[in-house]
């Protein structure tokens, strides 16, 4: 009995120890719940291709949660979870070799995303809708644009057919606002990017 009024009363430190860390460092508990990794990678990356960094770390924490060797079970491969036929498509056009191996390569894994991203993006001209293709495909945004017409964008998102994909682009954009209020001065300035 005196073992567990021991444990109870260790546990309860701990408990109050965390609540009391989460009050007084909240930034620094979102950090630990959100890494940011490859910070170097995403930078160059996003500024090559002109996105938004925050934007870039949100999709590899939702898609991977920042595990270069994450694998989906539609065999989406890497931290952005390219897929090879994907990742074959963007070497093409990127004017270079491309082996499904390089996806497992941060550096390469998140230069193809971004490339892939940045197309999306030039195609839909709104971030919510390339997001959706870069969950779904172009070719399911292409046909859902197609099928029904909404008054705006939040009320499109809302009526995405595929669960996941409305999920995945809430969820971004969730995560990257978390992601800018906890890394404020993580990237520098890029052109049309503001640092808070």
């Amino acid at each position: 009995m005196k073992k567990l009024k021991t444990l109870t009363a260790i546990i309860t430190l701990v408990f109050i120890g965390i609540l009391w860390y989460r009050w007084s460092y909240p930034d620094s508990w979102q950090r630990l719940l959100f890494p940011l990794e490859y910070k170097e990678s995403i930078a160059q990356a996003s500024e090559k291709y002109l996105l938004d960094p925050y934007l870039i770390a949100a999709i590899i924490y939702v898609e991977s949660k920042f595990d270069p060797v994450s694998e989906s079970r539609n065999g989406a491969v890497g931290l952005m979870q390219v897929m090879p036929n994907t990742g074959s498509w963007i070497a093409t056009k990127q004017g270079r070799k491309f082996s499904p191996g390089d996806l497992y390569r941060p550096e390469e894994n998140i230069d193809m995303g971004c490339w892939y991203f940045n197309f999306l993006l030039g195609k839909y001209k709104d971030e919510r809708l390339a997001l959706a293709a870069y969950n779904s495909g172009y070719k399911n945004v292409d046909r859902w644009l197609r099928i029904k017409r909404y008054k705006d964008i939040d009320a499109w998102v809302e009526n995405i057919p595929f669960g996941e994909t409305k999920q995945f682009v809430k969820r971004v954009q969730k995560t990257k606002k978390i992601y800018q209020k906890n890394y404020p001065h993580a990237f520098r300035e890029l052109p049309g990017q503001e640092t808070m």
